[in-house]
């Protein structure tokens, strides 16, 4: 009895999530917009156009989340607070526990995504209406990436596209943990049917999901898969829509009014002045220093994922993007400066909080795409070809082109140019992962930094959290940990 009973508990929130509606002591208890109860709710198009608003409000804690993993524990960022914060300073020193508050959130903020999901299309194959197929596409697009999240921080999770009706549902269902391969065959086939359902017009608003969404994040799974010529093909069709280009003004892809941008291929959109709706970019990329000019009312950064020295020291003499995403001199009231890295990416200088900053996040763009496109043509062992692609990502840096690079010497220079093109937008870490190079990069930057740490092999994978494995202790965890 007490084992199903942990069983519902662990589950409970699935079941209130599938809901579309939030924990509180009242069921009838008015909501926001995109969390009503179901009582009365899905009747119709508008029902459920306001239920994928919900879904996609839950890429706002996901773009945010992924600083921590992709960044923090990455030789890209440090944490600079004087005061050490476990939670935080886990992931710079590569030293995570199962009670960590980080890990946990990347797992509930996953299933929570996951979760709303499958609520909205268990329930759309009980209508028809004009935009049914796109919402699916929508639904299966966001579920995909939720559950890709999930596969590369955790290895093997739990998988489901049921929607819980009853806690005896729960208690029946299978939740232990399926093998990475039964992982990826869900979320590859959630984007194969995304991209049947999606039209193949390229809607202006860069904050829904889009087929050159779908076929850039399919080329990525297929490349992290090591699965090269899918993801070429894939890659490859992104590009031949021809929708997208790059932006001239790198800069101008992390500033204020950066929405909809020729180069964005899809935005996780935030509006400062709205609660609850705004980024807290800047409290983590800035330092807190006592002092500092650069918001308004004298406010500080928060000091908890600031570039590295490592990653400053990365860019080729007279790389524009260096300039364009970090500095190395901060502003201090008396009109001096002070020698503190901080990173310019996502932040609202006109916002009233560093938490409440409106530049939406750009989670797929079009460099991204072309260096992709390069990494699997290499592989292929067609580094002349991939040449052509990194040189145009090279080209709007103001650097010279890479000529006649042998596969092996490719393979380097493209590692850091994603580093220089990407660094704080969530993918140094899978891209160590991908290739193979976590271990190497990050011991070597821990021992040029003069630190003790090291990343061992089991600490690629993040421990589950604690607080689901104390519900069920059939969950198992992950070796070391």
């Amino acid at each position: 009895m007490n084992s199903m009973k942990n069983r519902i508990m662990r589950y409970l929130p699935l079941l209130a999530i599938s809901l579309s509606t939030m924990s509180c002591s009242d069921f009838l208890t008015l909501k926001p917009e995109y969390q009503m109860n179901e009582l009365g709710f899905y009747q119709n198009e508008s029902d459920f156009e306001t239920a994928v608003v919900g879904l996609y409000s839950g890429l706002q804690s996901y773009g945010q989340n992924l600083i921590w993993m992709n960044e923090l524990a990455t030789d890209n960022a440090v944490f600079q607070l004087a005061n050490a914060e476990t939670a935080v300073t886990g992931f710079d020193y590569m030293n995570l526990s199962a009670t960590n508050a980080y890990v946990s959130t990347y797992w509930s903020n996953s299933y929570g995504m996951i979760s709303r999901a499958n609520g909205i299309l268990n329930r759309l194959s009980n209508f028809d209406f004009n935009s049914k197929a796109k919402m699916q596409g929508e639904c299966k697009f966001i579920r995909a990436l939720a559950y890709f999240q999930l596969v590369q921080l955790f290895g093997d999770v739990s998988i489901t596209e049921l929607e819980f009706s009853s806690p005896n549902q729960i208690a029946d269902y299978d939740f232990s943990r399926k093998p990475v391969d039964q992982v990826y065959q869900l979320i590859i086939q959630d984007l194969m049917d995304a991209e049947s359902l999606l039209s193949s017009e390229i809607p202006e608003n860069k904050g829904k999901v889009s087929i050159g969404a779908v076929k850039a994040l399919l080329g990525k799974v297929y490349l992290t898969r090591h699965e090269y010529d899918k993801s070429a093909e894939k890659l490859k069709e992104v590009i031949d829509l021809n929708a997208y280009s790059l932006e001239q003004d790198y800069g101008s892809l992390f500033s204020e009014g950066n929405d909809d941008k020729s180069e964005s291929i899809l935005e996780i959109e935030f509006a400062s002045g709205n609660l609850g709706e705004g980024s807290n970019f800047a409290h983590h990329f800035y330092p807190n220093v006592i002092n500092m000019d650069v918001f308004s009312g004298g406010i500080l950064g928060g000091g908890r994922c600031v570039p590295s020295e490592t990653l400053w020291n990365t860019y080729e003499e007279g790389d524009l993007r260096r300039d364009a995403a970090l500095g190395n001199k901060l502003p201090m009231k008396d009109g001096t400066t002070s020698d503190y890295y901080f990173c310019k990416k996502f932040v609202d200088y006109s916002a009233t909080t560093t938490s409440d900053c409106g530049v939406n996040f750009t989670l797929l763009r079009y460099a991204d795409v072309l260096l992709m496109y390069a990494e699997a043509l290499n592989e292929l062992g067609k580094a002349s070809e991939a040449l052509l692609y990194i040189n145009q990502v090279r080209q709007r840096a103001g650097i010279g082109d890479l000529h006649g690079l042998s596969q092996t010497a490719l393979r380097t220079a493209l590692e850091k140019e994603r580093q220089c093109e990407l660094c704080f937008e969530g993918h140094r870490w899978f891209d160590l992962m991908r290739t193979g190079r976590t271990l190497e990069v990050l011991n070597e930057d821990f021992k040029n930094r003069g630190l003790a740490f090291s990343v061992e092999e089991y600490e690629l994978l993040l421990p589950i959290p604690q607080g689901q494995i104390d519900i069920d202790p059939d969950l198992e965890q992950n070796p070391g940990y």
